[in-house]
């Protein structure tokens, strides 16, 4: 029982609320497609709803559950995401503990107030943690600004807040570090943010207050006080029957240096999607390597095959200080907005004797 307690409450972590980044490169179009926030994630906008509720699921379901939209009225849009899982991994002595509990529970609006201007509000009801924005765009060269408190847009977005180029373990299983800085812990800083979007490219450039700190992995309260800036680019080009993305991040606060390659390609029912990222001055022991690759089959209507690649060395200078994890799953969507999804996870531990249960996890995701 007290195993299945301590396993419960390092796991009852927020998933990182973020657009995957297979279905934006599935479409060749940048994740704001889907999404009112301009880096993708969270609520949904009308096309994101639609592709929601008409190409992801194996089934429409009812005509209430095809026909929603979100839309209250001509300004206002809410939406949210609610997440399960149970969570299944042997102990020492080869006995299956499982863990059964809520990982997100967030509500969100966003209110339309002129052609240009707009204000986002999500809440998380778990945590108690908050975000909100004021997003001004129809500026030259199809540029925004965003104000309030959000998360800076560095590298790939994925879902899983326990990837290396996230936040990776929780519970630590060996090393110092075990993942990069962005723990799901972290509270959304105040931040300002400009992009521009010209042709296939798009650019932004972000200021943050105090967004590596005590909260983070880690913890680095030495560096409360300093601004975080973030330089992000990205280009979606359109090669014949091939759509890909190549982008590159930068995040630098005191004297932590993150930067980063990510992209995707997308081949008839193919899709890969990775990212590599090197950080200077994260963790103690010298440079940190994290890396992640994911190759999606899209089997059938509603069925998605997966395999996972990640990798994460805490000092690339020596040896045994790596982590390797292999990740196989599927993902069913039966009707619009629900989604099952399940996981077999095999870790190793490169140069250390320790010994890593697979893991198997079962998630039930609805959003509205």
């Amino acid at each position: 029982m007290q195993t299945l307690k301590i396993t419960s409450l390092l796991l009852i972590m927020p998933v990182l609320l973020l657009a995957l980044p297979r279905f934006a490169v599935q479409e060749g179009t940048t994740c704001n497609l889907c999404h009112v926030d301009p880096n993708g994630g969270s609520l949904r906008n009308d096309y994101g709803i639609t592709v929601s509720s008409s190409e992801l699921s194996r089934s429409q379901g009812s005509d209430r559950i095809a026909n929603y939209t979100g839309i209250i009225n001509d300004f206002l849009r809410l939406g949210g995401d609610i997440r399960f899982l149970n969570y299944n991994s042997a102990d020492s002595l080869g006995q299956l503990k499982s863990a059964f509990f809520p990982m997100q529970a967030d509500i969100a609006g966003y209110w339309q107030v002129n052609e240009n201007v707009g204000v986002f509000a999500e809440q998380d009801l778990l945590r108690g943690q908050n975000e909100a924005w004021l997003l001004w765009t129809g500026l030259p060269l199809d540029g925004y600004v965003k104000a309030g408190k959000d998360l800076p847009g560095y590298g790939l977005n994925v879902d899983d807040h326990t990837s290396f180029i996230r936040g990776g373990n929780i519970r630590k299983k060996a090393l110092q570090y075990e993942g990069l800085v962005f723990s799901p812990y972290l509270s959304p800083p105040g931040i300002v943010e400009f992009g521009i979007n010209v042709g296939n490219f798009n650019f932004s450039q972000s200021i943050a207050n105090q967004f590596i700190n005590e909260s983070s992995n880690g913890g680095f309260g030495e560096h409360l006080h300093d601004k975080a800036f973030t330089t992000r680019l990205e280009w979606w080009p359109a090669l014949g029957s091939i759509n890909g993305f190549l982008g590159g991040t930068i995040l630098q606060q005191d004297n932590i240096h993150l930067s980063g390659l990510f992209g995707g390609a997308a081949l008839g029912k193919f899709t890969w999607t990775g990212a590599v990222d090197v950080a200077e001055e994260y963790a103690s022991t010298g440079t940190v390597l994290a890396s992640y690759n994911e190759l999606n089959y899209n089997f059938s209507s509603g069925l998605n095959l997966q395999i996972k690649y990640d990798f994460f060395d805490e000092d690339i200078d020596t040896s045994g200080s790596s982590i390797n994890r292999i990740t196989f799953g599927a993902e069913f969507f039966p009707i619009p907005f629900v989604e099952v999804r399940y996981q077999a996870r095999f870790t190793d531990m490169t140069g250390n004797k320790t010994t890593i249960k697979p893991e198997y996890l079962l998630l039930v995701h609805t959003w509205f």
